[in-house]
């Protein structure tokens, strides 16, 4: 994508985060309104990468890029994991040597 490009699909992914969301709390299930949490701090992420100029839709396993993350937002993503998932921890990052 070009910047034009994901600068509209950050603003349809808030818009299906918020949608989700409200329908989520509707039906609800605590476990299951935890992923509204889930796609908004995925979209925070792209909206960092977007900043440094990083085509985010361009970061997964099937391409070898990996999305950048601050190490709060994998401990919050963990948070969420763990109570949809009842205990499974399954991110880390590694340790920043930069001193940002």
């Amino acid at each position: 994508m070009n910047a034009h490009e994901r600068e509209q699909a950050l603003l349809e992914m808030r818009r299906t985060a918020d949608a989700f969301y409200r329908s989520a709390v509707k039906i609800g299930n605590h476990p299951f309104i935890e992923f509204a949490g889930l796609m908004n701090e995925y979209i925070a992420a792209c909206q960092l990468a977007h900043k440094d100029g990083v085509d985010f839709s361009e970061c997964n396993v099937h391409n070898g890029k990996n999305l950048p993350l601050k190490p709060f937002m994998s401990d919050y993503i963990n948070e969420k994991l763990e109570c949809i998932f009842s205990g499974a921890k399954v991110m880390a990052t590694p340790v920043e040597t930069s001193g940002t």
